[in-house]
């Protein structure tokens, strides 16, 4: 193969990797903003939430980059700056239209939804001078899935992880019943990874456990550094979920405390746990002749 067509095949594919996250962040825009204006409840169009969604997708595409010829780091700003570009840019869209046609039922415009007032102009230039800020941030979420190619059998499960810990901390948002946030346990989803490493590891070449304990461990870190993201958006939104008490008492020592405990520590531990469940997995699901 010459090097004009290696050069060629190395290049990013940021179109087919955009292309799913970017229509369905705008439909999801446009169902809230058409169901508001047909005046459903705002308590039935908050679970189209374009923030949920919008973190799921930054997890997709920090695990899927690397397949889409992303080999460096640097390259993630661009599909980051065209996330969060195009999020802003719908969102200012349904702001404008809200208030151009007076729609107080829309959750985009603030009452009064006036395109006169000030206020209202400040509210759509929010949105679209905090695309830098929002890309930063977005680059940082993408690099966790992206760095774990290194240990592509840690992918898929620390993905899983991540969309677990959004959904709980969507949930405890919104305040719905315990019994429901719960339901979405990023605990029990470290066990089944568990199991995962377990029954797929052997078939990446990961045979003896000296080789599943690195991708173990990484688990175990990666699953509590979700977490701890999830309790710097509880700080910082001042919403009180069971990741973190958003109350003004020491927040900065009690976020380096949990990095600290339940991050370092607390995903060794996790990290272990993950170990033993994948050892036996292992051996469980080995062909008689291997045993």
């Amino acid at each position: 193969m010459s090097p004009i067509h290696e050069t060629e095949r190395a290049r990013p594919e940021y179109r087919r990797l955009l292309r799913g996250p970017l229509i369905l962040l705008a439909l999801v825009i446009i169902v809230r903003f058409v169901l508001e204006a047909a005046g459903v409840p705002l308590d039935t169009t908050r679970f189209f939430s374009v923030r949920v969604v919008s973190a799921l997708a930054i997890i997709y595409l920090g695990a899927v980059a690397p397949l889409r010829g992303v080999t460096r780091l640097r390259q993630l700003a661009l599909p980051a700056f065209a996330l969060s570009a195009w999020l802003g840019g719908w969102t200012a869209l349904a702001l404008i239209i809200s208030g151009v046609f007076q729609l107080p039922g829309s959750h985009f415009a603030h009452p009064p939804p006036m395109p006169l007032y000030p206020r209202f102009w400040f509210h759509v230039f929010e949105h679209i001078a905090l695309i830098p800020i929002a890309s930063l941030a977005t680059v940082g979420v993408m690099a966790i899935p992206y760095f774990l190619h290194r240990w592509p059998v840690t992918v898929a499960p620390a993905s899983v992880l991540g969309g677990l810990v959004t959904l709980r901390f969507a949930a405890e948002a919104m305040n719905l019943a315990p019994t429901t946030a719960s339901a979405w346990s990023s605990s029990v989803g470290l066990l089944l990874s568990g199991l995962y490493l377990g029954g797929i590891g052997p078939r990446m070449g990961l045979l003896s456990p000296r080789q599943l304990l690195a991708p173990a461990l990484v688990l175990g870190w990666v699953w509590r550094l979700w977490n701890f993201l999830a309790a710097l958006v509880s700080a910082i939104l001042g919403h009180e979920t069971h990741f973190f008490d958003p109350s003004p008492d020491r927040v900065a020592f009690r976020l380096l405390e949990f990095l600290g405990r339940e991050v370092i520590v607390g995903g060794f531990a996790a990290g272990l746990l993950v170990w033993g469940i994948a050892l036996w997995a292992s051996r469980a699901t080995r062909p008689l002749g291997e045993a």
